[in-house]
């Protein structure tokens, strides 16, 4: 006898396996991207940086917008998102000047240190408290990734790019693999 759910999962299995197809195209898509990545990563730099500078733009002038609406905060979403356009407008100078691995690994650089910090300052306020190691040790490597970032900018970037295109690759073919054996399955 069938219960309710083993005729959910069926289905679910049945419209996963009839859409096999689209799931290679994402893994082969995924794998193509990883391949750019290694390929070019220069123009990866690039391409990320202008995406950055678009989302800093467009934050930027939502949060701007938002602060005319707003009655509480007023003055602090305006002044995020003048920040964020001025940063804005510093990325796409930088891409104009090939400086735009050294701006990102700023940006990156900040992140780290201020998240490593955050989670230093937890870990130690947290004595007492299962993974409190974790988040001290998370921390220093944050630190530590930052002061590197800081220290080699560019090859930090191009580091980051390339261990990303190799992420890339291997979710790709992961992803390949899966499909074919979603298609198998479902025509079992």
């Amino acid at each position: 006898m069938s219960t309710p759910d083993t005729i959910n999962e069926r289905e679910t299995l049945a419209a996963i396996g009839r859409s096999w197809t689209l799931l290679l195209a994402v893994g082969v898509l995924t794998l193509l991207l990883g391949l750019a990545c290694l390929i070019w990563t220069d123009k990866t730099v690039t391409v990320l940086a202008v995406l950055f500078g678009i989302y800093l733009l467009v934050s930027g002038v939502f949060q701007v917008a938002q602060s005319f609406s707003h009655t509480m905060n007023r003055a602090l979403l305006a002044i995020s998102g003048i920040l964020g356009i001025i940063l804005a407008v510093y990325m796409f100078k930088a891409i104009s000047h090939d400086r735009e691995a050294e701006l990102l690994a700023l940006f990156i650089g900040l992140a780290w240190l201020f998240r490593g910090i955050t989670e230093l300052i937890i870990g130690l306020q947290a004595k007492g408290v299962e993974g409190r190691g974790w988040l001290i040790t998370g921390g220093l490597l944050l630190i530590l990734g930052a002061i590197v970032v800081f220290t080699y900018p560019s090859l930090a970037i191009g580091t980051l790019v390339v261990v990303t295109g190799i992420m890339l690759i291997v979710l790709g073919i992961s992803e390949i693999v899966g499909a074919l054996q979603v298609r198998k399955l479902a025509a079992a």
